[in-house]
């Protein structure tokens, strides 16, 4: 075939040309989509996790850019690290292995045609603004959204808008994390603008059969978190559940400045299939947990120690609060981080789960927990599967006299759940409604107010 044979052979067939140039093998998940993207000018996907949306999503800028003359590919995402940790290299790794290596440059901040940099390419824009998402104009111009339940609302309308223009065409995939937006919207009221997909992990031969077995076992086929992480369909949010999952899937996303008080809370569990936690906060930023299987109260307030000097090392001079769960063998723990609170510059705070509740809730863990309903548009959370399915599965009931009483750990058992660990440990280092959370979150400029705590649900 001529150079010209080629080409229209390839613009009509994005699969082989990612087999033919590219030297990838797509899954039979992957084709589906790329065998669609010369025909439809919207497109949407959801899946579970581990499909290989990201390579798919490179392939597609591989396979526009250099095909269509002049292309601009805009590209986003959710976060900064999605966008340039994840995506952008996704793209130099397949464009390495190519046989059009060649003829595009790939930099930090652009991808482009040799010799035409300036009017031929595709750019990482962050969400964080709409104008990041504007001006892009030309015959051929393909957006590409990553992660796209993530993507502010109002970035997402300045794409919807560009999509007015003839040879404009969209591609957004990612978890169904969220039940309202633009990319909600694809798969309901929308629909008939898109053509969408919905992938399974199970399904999908880049997924370990393990993988999905574990989230089954844990947190149970109907639960929210095994409908948006395995299946690849929205949560259903149970009305009885106390923290619903995409309220969390927010929380992940979300960028905060770790700035103010820093605070550890211990979840003790010593032996058996329970988990001793250590979890730790600097103002509105919850850093990864610490998680140990089989350790006695002595190796966990070691943990806990080293924890601390390694945040010394940092220069955070301020004496640190450390909230334990005190009941049972909590205690030990409790009675040796006290014999080291001088040297450590640490304030040891032993917390009674079962303890008394207030007006609005019925008991201490009630209210820890409502406590965590209550900032969780504030904060940032760790991606922590373990810890956002602990929270999405833990249901509540009203009191005859109003208060709220949360989901014994027997009854979450008796459900096949496992003991909300981490959970209990982020709601230690929260502290409880008497205590203050200071710092800022990039998106409110509002402190935290005592009624803005004790708000109801």
């Amino acid at each position: 075939m001529s150079l010209i044979d080629d080409l229209v052979f390839y613009l009509d067939n994005p699969a082989a040309y990612v087999e033919d140039i590219i030297g990838a093998v797509p899954t039979p998940q992957q084709r589906k989509v790329l065998e669609r993207l010369p025909y439809d000018s919207a497109i949407a996907g959801k899946s579970g996790h581990g499909i290989g949306k990201t390579a798919l999503e490179a392939w597609s800028i591989l396979w526009f850019l250099p095909l269509h003359p002049f292309a601009r590919v805009p590209c986003t995402a959710p976060t900064a690290h999605q966008l340039e940790d994840v995506l952008w290299p996704e793209i130099k790794y397949w464009l390495n292995g190519s046989s059009i290596k060649n003829h595009l440059e790939w930099t930090k901040t652009r991808l482009a045609v040799k010799g035409f940099e300036e009017t031929w390419f595709a750019v990482p824009r962050s969400s964080n603004k709409p104008e990041n998402l504007q001006g892009f104009h030309g015959a051929y111009v393909l957006y590409v959204i990553d992660e796209a339940s993530g993507v502010p609302q109002e970035i997402m309308e300045v794409v919807e808008g560009a999509l007015t223009n003839k040879g404009a065409k969209l591609l957004m995939m990612g978890n169904p994390t969220q039940v309202s937006g633009t990319f909600y919207d694809a798969f309901h009221k929308d629909r008939a603008l898109y053509k969408t997909f919905t992938f399974n992990s199970e399904e999908s031969s880049l997924v370990s059969s393990s993988y999905c077995k574990r989230i089954a076992k844990k947190y149970g086929k109907e639960s929210d978190v095994y409908r948006v992480r395995v299946k690849g369909i929205f949560a259903k949010g149970s009305p009885d559940t106390l923290i619903h999952l995409d309220v969390l899937e927010k929380a992940i996303i979300r960028t905060v400045d770790p700035v103010g008080k820093i605070f550890i809370g211990v979840d003790p569990a010593r032996f058996g299939d329970d988990e001793s936690v250590i979890c730790y906060r600097h103002g509105y930023d919850v850093k990864p947990f610490s998680g140990f299987h089989g350790i006695d109260t002595t190796r966990l307030a070691g943990e806990v120690s080293r924890l601390v000097k390694r945040i010394r090392v940092g220069g955070y001079d301020e004496t640190i609060q450390v909230r334990i769960d005190d009941t049972g063998i909590g205690a030990g723990v409790t009675d040796q981080l006290r014999l080291q609170e001088n040297k450590l510059n640490i304030r040891v705070v032993p917390v009674n789960f079962g303890g008394s509740g207030d007006n609005d809730y019925t008991d201490t863990a009630s209210k820890m927990w409502g406590n965590i309903k209550s900032l969780l548009p504030y904060l940032h959370l760790p991606d922590d599967d373990d810890l956002i399915a602990q929270l999405s599965t833990r249901k509540y009931r009203l009191m005859p006299d109003g208060r709220v009483k949360l989901e014994k750990k027997e009854d979450m058992k008796k459900r096949g759940l496992t003991s909300p660990d981490r959970a209990d440990a982020l709601a230690l280092c929260l502290g409880d409604f008497h205590i203050p959370v200071l710092g800022k979150t990039k998106h409110k400029k509002k402190p935290i107010t005592a009624g803005m705590r004790n708000r109801k649900f």
